[in-house]
């Protein structure tokens, strides 16, 4: 019969295997093994032991101050309910993926402490197998409950929310880079087996070459875009953060992209609000320039001749918010979140027939945006279209020059 001590070390080092499984990121089939090792070992320790200790280790096992503090430690939530699926205990990790105190959690029903059905069936099976749910607030748990012999049970949670949001973005991406790519890979292979196959016309032959070009210029487009959208991500790409007028800004944006405008017969008005004209925004004014005039050029495509577009400013709570407006078809409730996502088409577009480029605009002005530590939206219009940004407004302490 092992004493005390021996008990408590072989536990705790099991334990530590358990933590250090965990952070080395193994299948979570091992790691399920691993903590049914742990509960099997205190068990066995327990039946060694004369009735009123092995009551002891029963009762107060989870509480034990050797091994509670451990199972805090692990990222995977840690559940132990008696035979009316009760819970006496829950680490940390437990109560912060359902957000409740865990002292709210101990001592009443498990349905109680979770409020989620699905999670307590799988706890009232037992069964020892790894179960995938999904949760009705959008959560992925892997729950995973085993029947211990004396009638508890160890339900242990693994959040794999993001792991699974991860792999849906990337068969996302894989798709529509596929989808994205075909069209212009299918047109430039036409053009380039017909002037394999010889144009007699001078004219003509020059048409295809330009074609072509064309088409290689928009593949190319799509790559490079994405290579940079996937660098602004990783914070791969520095940004030049500086006192810049806000002001200037509007006014840059707007003289960018007043050619096409004219072309389109659309008028540009900037609307910067006076008391907001001289305040100083803390941000890279190339990177911001970008913002602003992808949402103008987004507006004037979808404006009809005689629409006009304005771009603002004006502070609100220790920001700058920025502003586009146009007289377009505008944009679905439903779809305003999406648009920010890469590729993603809105219906107006598809209804306007417009060109709707490569899908990355917006993806690329949001992740702009978040780097400067502001936020991007659609606003609620009665008619049209009102895209919103926020860039903090310069500590009044920065001595840097600003820019114009």
């Amino acid at each position: 019969m092992l004493g005390g001590r021996t008990a408590f070390a072989i536990a705790l080092l099991i334990a530590l295997l358990a933590v250090s499984v965990v952070l080395l990121a193994p299948p979570w089939n091992v790691v399920a093994t691993v903590l049914t090792t742990l509960a099997a070992l205190l068990l066995a320790l327990r039946a060694g032991r004369p009735p009123s200790e092995r009551r002891m280790v029963v009762d107060t096992a989870p509480d034990d101050p050797g091994i509670a503090p451990v199972l805090d430690r692990l990222v995977e939530g840690v559940l132990l309910l008696d035979v009316d699926q009760t819970v006496r205990f829950a680490n940390t990790a437990v109560a912060a993926l359902f957000d409740r105190p865990r002292e709210a959690m101990l001592d009443i029903s498990l349905i109680r402490a979770i409020r989620e059905a699905e999670l307590a069936r799988v706890a009232r099976e037992a069964d020892g197998v790894a179960h995938e749910i999904t949760l009705d607030a959008g959560l992925v748990l892997r729950v995973t409950a085993l029947a211990l012999p004396d009638g508890r049970t160890v339900v242990t949670v693994l959040d794999r929310t993001a792991q699974r949001r991860a792999e849906r973005a990337r068969q996302d991406l894989v798709a529509n880079i596929s989808h994205e790519l075909r069209t212009p890979i299918t047109a430039a292979r036409a053009l380039a087996e017909t002037l394999q196959d010889g144009v007699p016309d001078e004219e003509q032959r020059a048409r295809f070459h330009r074609q072509l070009a064309g088409e290689i210029d928009r593949m190319h487009g799509i790559v490079e875009r994405l290579i940079r959208l996937s660098r602004i991500e990783q914070g791969d790409e520095p940004f030049d953060l500086a006192p810049v007028v806000v002001s200037g800004l509007v006014r840059e944006a707007i003289e960018r992209v007043n050619p096409p405008a004219e072309r389109a017969g659309v008028a540009l008005s900037g609307r910067t609000a006076p008391y907001a004209a001289a305040l100083l925004v803390l941000a890279d004014r190339e990177r911001i320039l970008e913002v602003l005039t992808n949402l103008l050029d987004n507006a004037i495509k979808f404006s009809s001749p005689g629409d006009t577009v304005t771009a603002g400013a004006e502070p609100v709570d220790g920001h700058v918010r920025f502003w586009v407006r146009d007289e377009g078809p505008g944009i679905m409730p439903n779809e305003r979140l999406r648009v920010f996502e890469r590729f993603y088409t809105s219906d107006r577009a598809r209804a306007a027939g417009q060109p709707t480029g490569t899908g990355l605009g917006l993806s690329i002005a949001r992740q702009i945006v978040t780097r400067h530590g502001g936020t991007i939206w659609v606003a609620d219009e009665p008619r049209g279209t009102m895209i919103c940004f926020t860039i903090p407004i310069a500590p009044a302490s920065d001595a840097s020059p600003p820019h114009p």
